[in-house]
């Protein structure tokens, strides 16, 4: 009495799947570098300082103290001012740091 030998199923051992989440960092007044959302590649950015809201309110502030002369500092100080970020690839803003 021959018997066809018993058939084995082949075992399927569950795989570990790993997700890897790149939270990039926030661009504040310095060059950062990060991946561009626009060209998709990795830059660090050209930073411009613009006149924002904080500089026109301290500019306002020190004109009601009537420091008229004084008044015109918050434009040449770049720490009152907003930071533009642009990708140097593709020349597009990528974010804007607000001070307020």
């Amino acid at each position: 009495m021959n018997q066809p030998p018993p058939q084995t199923q082949p075992t399927i051992t569950p795989g570990v799947t790993q997700v890897v989440v790149m939270q990039q960092l926030l661009l504040r007044d310095v060059a950062g570098q990060m991946t561009c959302p626009h060209c998709q590649v990795q830059v660090l950015t050209e930073t411009t300082h613009t006149t924002g809201l904080v500089t026109w309110l301290i500019c306002g502030a020190l004109c009601c103290f009537m420091c008229w002369p004084c008044c015109l500092i918050p434009f040449c100080v770049d720490s009152c001012q907003d930071v533009e970020h642009r990708c140097p690839n593709c020349k597009r803003v990528i974010h804007i740091h607000k001070h307020m």
